[in-house]
């Protein structure tokens, strides 16, 4: 081997032909699993006609289709359990997730705390009471862990690992973190009664759902991306096992925004205001600034882990 091609081997250099389709594969397949979950959301609306509203119909078919496809595509691409993040023992894989959720959990406690002390949101007095809350948190419990288990999966297990095959650290965890961003915005306001449905009507949902992608605000679509890069960079401060950790510690920023939103309601008047945005009067330009510090330091650690290894 030359030496140019010894260091472009040591530098972790891909091949610069790859990276457009690396880039837009995401875009396409997540295109395609939305079709396929409009098509599918009309046969099984008959079926579930009283269970679900349409409109969560087509978006649960294609979020399923995606998440269950995922592994076939994996296995055909060659992406091991290494590559998706998530090596070991099944015990100590729960374990690193529980630690995960205890570290998600005070990471956005501190912030959803420093939002109540500066008024940005306030509580509802009449509704703090034991049972309301226990309720409140048993079930942010479960929606954590389920939208965490779907979501990680997808973005720091195999669209990360494929993006670093494809490419350095750095712009994998750009580009991972835009797809993450981007698709919370993938929503839609259209939600046709039972009567109203018609053979197309899935299709009609999906496309208004990307055109609210060109509406989506700054502030929120920063600090998803930021939380996005910071998930990444656990996933790869871990190494085989950060899978883990990132379920768990987007589980517990899932679990606290569910068990707190409920208690509380964003201020209109506070001068802080426009620290959080409108998206859900929690995240926004404080969220993003206190996730970057978090990166900044993780950055600098697993630098000079590096740095001493190479010693």
């Amino acid at each position: 081997m030359t030496q140019t091609n010894q260091a472009k081997a040591g530098s972790g250099l891909k091949d610069k032909a790859d990276l457009p389709l690396a880039i837009f594969a995401p875009f396409a397949y997540i295109v395609l699993c939305a079709l396929l979950g409009a098509t599918l959301a009309y046969p099984l609306h008959f079926i579930f006609p009283a269970s679900f509203e349409y409109q969560a119909l087509v978006y649960k078919s294609a979020e399923l289709l995606m998440a269950f496809s995922l592994f076939p595509i994996g296995l055909w691409l060659g992406m091991g359990k290494s590559d998706l993040g998530f090596v070991g023992p099944i015990g100590s894989l729960l374990r690193k997730m529980a630690i995960g959720f205890g570290w998600g959990a005070l990471m956005l406690g501190i912030h959803v705390f420093v939002l109540f002390w500066l008024d940005i949101r306030l509580l509802y007095q009449e509704k703090l009471y034991l049972a309301k809350i226990l309720s409140l948190s048993y079930k942010g419990v479960l929606i954590g862990l389920a939208v965490a288990s779907l979501e990680e999966p997808i973005f720091r297990g195999f669209l990360f690992g494929f993006m670093l095959k494809k490419m350095d650290r750095v712009n994998a965890v750009i580009v991972t973190s835009f797809y993450f961003a981007a698709l919370h915005f993938l929503k839609t306001d259209l939600n046709p009664e039972f009567s109203d449905v018609h053979w197309n009507t899935g299709f009609i949902i999906i496309l208004d759902a990307f055109r609210n992608l060109l509406q989506m605000h700054l502030d929120s679509f920063l600090a998803l991306f930021v939380a996005g890069a910071f998930l990444s960079c656990i996933r790869l401060y871990f190494s085989d096992s950060g899978l883990s950790y990132c379920i768990g510690i987007h589980a517990g920023w899932v679990f606290v925004i569910k068990a707190t939103k409920p208690l509380s309601e964003h201020s209109v008047i506070s001068p802080y205001t426009n620290f959080v945005s409108d998206f859900d009067g929690n995240i926004g330009y404080m969220s993003a600034a206190w996730t970057t510090v978090l990166i900044i330091w993780l950055v600098i650690n697993m630098r000079k882990r590096e740095e001493s290894l190479c010693r």
